[in-house]
């Protein structure tokens, strides 16, 4: 244990020395793997066709990326709405209907709340590699409560990339020939707004993502409110908690929906996803709950209860090993006799 440590504290004091160049390398990688999904949607429309001859894909995803770290967050969040927006522009409506969404999210939410917005990114992508218990129980530990509507969003739209992929395989058709302009102009908005609804009726046919934005919900209220008890070990019991409540909500989700989820593979996943919960809080911070004491104290307005528990450091010997053999010159015994 003492050489986990160790390991452990070498890391995070590399992390820390080199964070400044750590973090932009992080940032840079993620948006390279967030576009490049973006770019291979494959759904664009012939008239940009011609811009992207000229970069292929490989090269756009890492400018993209270049730009995802230098940029703030708020433009980020835009630069992804577009490139959505034109990856998916072979069907106008869809195209509409889904920028509409992601810049109404923007609006109300992402430019309000930038850090936990960024949840709805790591949802997304979590869903993509089959983890997607691993956000709740990251979210419970280090977020407040509210951070359960950026889940929820992430959940709505991870679900819903089937259907989205679905229209664009049939993708709706308006005919505007032999419309002359006046006309064209005056029923422009009654079309798309039907076309629209149309769009949005076939998104929200699906309700499983309820049942799994419930699920996820209450693990992060469970971990949350667990988490934050003043008892011996209560990151790491939150932390079972949560993996136990997300295997129960699946199985009762097997039982309520049509859907036929592997619990079995449920359960694996949710282990590894809550072993990796664990390894954060590892590098985050250990405790000593066997030097744990309670202190109690007061002033003329409160009276205060704390429960101090300190923090595991390894601190390296302050001497080198040729300190030992050639001793400070104060210890000598002429300086003593002194």
């Amino acid at each position: 244990m003492k050489m986990v440590l160790i390991a452990r504290e070498t890391v995070v004091m590399f992390f820390k020395r080199f964070e400044v160049v750590i973090m932009p390398v992080i940032k840079f990688f993620l948006g390279y793997f967030i576009f490049s999904r973006i770019l291979n949607l494959g759904y664009s429309h012939e008239f940009f066709d011609t811009f992207v001859d000229a970069m292929s894909s490989s090269m756009l995803s890492w400018l993209f990326a270049l730009l995802f770290v230098v940029m703030p967050a708020n433009l980020s969040w835009i630069l992804i709405i577009l490139t959505i927006t034109v990856q998916l522009s072979a069907s106008i409506v869809v195209a509409a209907a889904v920028f509409i969404f992601l810049l109404l999210i923007f609006l109300f939410y992402g430019r309000m709340a930038v850090k936990e917005s960024y949840i709805i990114l790591l949802m997304v992508l979590a869903f993509a590699f089959n983890i997607p218990y691993l956000v709740p129980l990251i979210v419970g530990l280090y977020f407040p409560v509210t951070a359960v509507i950026p889940v929820i969003i992430g959940v709505f739209i991870s679900m819903q990339i089937p259907v989205i992929f679905d229209l664009m395989a049939t993708p709706i058709v308006i005919d505007f020939t032999d419309v002359e302009i006046p006309e064209l102009v005056t029923e422009l908005p009654a079309v798309f707004t039907e076309a629209y609804s149309s769009v949005m009726e076939g998104i929200l046919a699906s309700y499983n993502w309820v049942f799994i934005a419930m699920i996820f919900t209450m693990v992060i209220i469970a971990v949350y409110l667990v988490s934050r008890q003043a008892i011996n070990y209560s990151k790491e019991i939150a932390i079972g908690i949560g993996c136990a409540m997300t295997i129960f909500g699946f199985i009762l989700f097997n039982v309520a929906t049509e859907e036929t989820v592997s619990i079995v593979g449920v359960f694996g996943w949710v282990i590894l996803c809550g072993l990796i919960t664990v390894l954060v809080r590892l590098f985050d911070s250990v405790l000593d709950y066997t030097k744990a004491e309670s202190v109690q104290f007061e002033d003329d307005d409160n009276y205060y209860h704390v429960k101090i528990v300190p923090k595991v450091i390894m601190h390296k010997p302050k001497r080198d090993k040729d300190d030992r053999h050639h001793p400070h010159p104060a210890d000598s015994p002429d300086m003593l006799e002194k």
